[in-house]
């Protein structure tokens, strides 16, 4: 069965607990929702089998999904030092299990996110909730991890036209230097 057109963006929320996904199919300047959802390991797990649930899980939605992008939020300071570095340990399995599936990655930090979704760096997250069931309205009710990985998903989306801008001057430059060289 052939994919539809467009581009199938996969936004994640990485957490410990909870990673939040989301799927987006951007075709020209329209947004679809296509699903989401959260990988939740058992809280009576391990850590490091959490990691490996959460890999698991994820490498089960890259495989059904076959994404072409993955924007995944960046690892931000938080409460406390352990915290940032089980979240960083996430993102670790996150980013390897996108790029083993061949997925192009895109990282954002928190306020890239907000920005784009609720034009607020500074939002808080029940804004950030609200934001995503209003640009998606086929979402319907959405867990909190979900909203976020959306909103990581519409950021990214958001910034398409400039990713090809950029990607023009970049082939341009890449011309001009082999005609110089030539």
């Amino acid at each position: 069965m052939p994919r539809p057109a467009g581009t199938l963006i996969l936004g994640i929320d990485p957490g410990s607990r909870a990673t939040g996904y989301g799927l987006l199919r951007l075709d020209g300047s329209r947004i679809h929702y296509e699903r989401s959802g959260v990988i939740a390991p058992r809280s009576s797990l391990s850590f490091s089998d959490r990691l490996l649930a959460i890999y698991e899980g994820l490498m089960r939605v890259l495989v059904d999904a076959r994404p072409h992008e993955v924007a995944v939020e960046t690892a931000f300071v938080r409460k406390s030092a352990h915290s940032a570095l089980q979240i960083g340990h996430v993102r670790g399995v996150v980013l390897l299990a996108a790029r083993q599936r061949g997925a192009d990655v895109h990282e954002y930090t928190a306020p890239e996110v907000k920005l784009a979704v609720v034009r607020q760096g500074a939002a808080a997250k029940n804004q950030v909730g609200f934001m995503v069931r209003r640009l998606l309205p086929g979402a319907g009710p959405l867990r909190e991890d979900e909203a976020d990985a959306l909103a990581v998903a519409l950021c990214h989306a958001h910034r398409a036209p400039s990713r090809r801008i950029e990607a023009a001057h970049a082939t341009a430059v890449r011309a001009a230097i082999r005609r110089r060289t030539a």
